[in-house]
């Protein structure tokens, strides 16, 4: 094999443009594998750290009349039955919308999450992304008071918003008592949270629920707590006017849509890899009609098929090897491109990338195969040679 080796490292540097054009095609390919798969594994590890934050004992009641379910949507009924449910410690109703605001002169429709404000501590801390920057938490008795998200704080207005400002919301003055710090999540960070009942009633919005989180006693129970709450919803509702999840479930539901991700950007990618191959085949093809004296005098000094066949394979293979191996240290410094990019541009954690072991070892075997792979058809021919022939031409 060292031979084999040697006469491989002595061929490519021998006809270095040609080497370099076909290195070319490969490092692009596996470049691009590694960069924007890197981007799906980053959401996903993202995603579970979230996951490990919130906790396994909770499960999540979302309506989905608003997403077109059909029938009702929840109601305050829907939250005193399932607080009886057995295995329930505790249900936290959220109100979330959309509403006209006011700040200093300027108009803009601003997103509201309303919670119970004796309960709104307890339900962001569970949330560890949720750190209070300025300020405090909304609590009991915290009707017109407003925890604001970073953004609504920092760019969202012309003029920035502090603790004791006042937002006019729907015709209501709601003073601001605190600002959360940058949680990496804009959807959070472009929010305002006030008290639910308060919200409700300034947006005459009666006994409606978006959503609820529901504590359980036991996290072993989660999913026969689950069934208990979809069975008593289902006496009033229609099965399209809710979703029930676990956290689990929620997480796994988001990480399977990341996995569509990588695998469309990695087939994207994977055409270019192929490409790559094709540019392979044919600096091998090319090799062989150059040297076919070469294979010849080989053949007629002893060599056989085999031989030329394992000279030719391991030639493409290296060339696919050393090719994902460049490709792979590319693709994970434009990762980390990426992340400062996004981190400067779009704030933290909003977008991350992770080049893993696994995707780095995927990388290279993928390369690595796809070189052997290119490499059998002109191996196969060369082996085929006529020695006599070889030496004629």
């Amino acid at each position: 094999m060292i031979q084999y080796l040697e006469l491989t490292f002595k061929n490519l540097t021998y006809r270095k443009m040609r080497t370099f054009l076909t290195l070319l095609g490969v490092v692009i390919g596996i470049t691009a594998i590694v960069a924007l798969v890197s981007i799906g594994e980053g959401m996903t590890k993202s995603v579970n750290a979230q996951f490990d934050r919130l906790g396994a004992d909770k499960i999540f009641v979302a309506s989905m009349v608003a997403a077109g379910g059909s029938g009702e949507g929840l109601r305050d009924k829907d939250l005193n039955r399932i607080e009886k449910l057995p295995g329930v410690r505790a249900v936290i109703p959220v109100v979330t919308l959309v509403a006209g605001s006011e700040f200093k002169g300027e108009e803009k429709a601003i997103p509201i999450t309303g919670v119970p404000a004796k309960e709104a501590e307890q339900v962001f801390s569970d949330a560890q992304a949720f750190r209070v920057l300025n300020g405090r938490w909304i609590g009991p008795g915290d009707r017109k008071k407003a925890t604001i998200g970073f953004n609504i704080h920092d760019d969202f207005y012309r003029v920035k918003v502090s603790v004791g400002d006042k937002i006019e919301i729907q015709g209501n003055e709601i003073e601001v008592i605190g600002i959360f710090a940058d949680t990496g999540d804009s959807n959070q960070n472009n929010r305002i949270f006030i008290d639910f009942d308060y919200l409700r009633e300034i947006m005459n919005k009666g006994d409606e629920i978006t959503s609820m989180v529901v504590r359980l006693d036991d996290v072993s129970k989660a999913e026969a707590v689950k069934i208990r709450i979809k069975e008593a919803l289902e006496k009033n509702h229609d099965t399209t006017s809710f979703m029930v999840l676990t956290s689990e479930q929620l997480v796994k539901q988001i990480t399977d849509s990341f996995k569509v991700i990588q695998v469309v950007f990695g087939g994207i990618a994977a055409v270019s890899l192929i490409v790559g191959g094709v540019g392979i085949a044919n600096t091998m093809i090319m090799n062989v009609l150059e040297r076919t004296k070469e294979i010849g005098i080989m053949k007629a000094t002893g060599a056989h098929g085999s031989h030329i066949i394992k000279m030719i394979v391991v030639e493409s293979g290296i060339i696919g090897l050393i090719g994902g191996s460049i490709g792979i240290l590319i693709g994970y410094g434009i990762s980390l491109g990426i992340n400062i990019a996004a981190e400067q541009y779009l704030g933290a954690n909003v977008l991350s990338t992770a080049v893993t072991m696994q995707l780095a070892g995927f990388a290279l075997a993928f390369s690595f195969g796809v070189g052997i792979i290119s490499g059998v058809y002109p191996a196969y021919k060369a082996s085929k040679l006529d020695p006599v022939v070889a030496l004629r031409s």
